[in-house]
């Protein structure tokens, strides 16, 4: 994957679960599940984030 491609995807997937949060804070209810559920998407979210950063850099030649 060249830098470019890295970036907008890493730029598609952030607005993603940035639309993702929103809507599970709105309707879910209870604050305990809603805490827990925001926890567990911005850990995938870091850790998607965190590789496609690792592939830019790696492939920063393409740019």
């Amino acid at each position: 994957m060249n830098c470019k491609k890295a970036r907008l995807a890493n730029i598609l997937i952030s607005l993603f679960f940035a639309l993702v949060m929103l809507v599970s804070s709105y309707f879910i209810a209870d604050k305990d599940l809603s805490e827990k559920v925001l926890l567990i998407l911005i850990t995938v979210w870091l850790i998607l984030f965190l590789y496609l950063s690792k592939e830019s850099k790696e492939s920063k030649r393409d740019c």
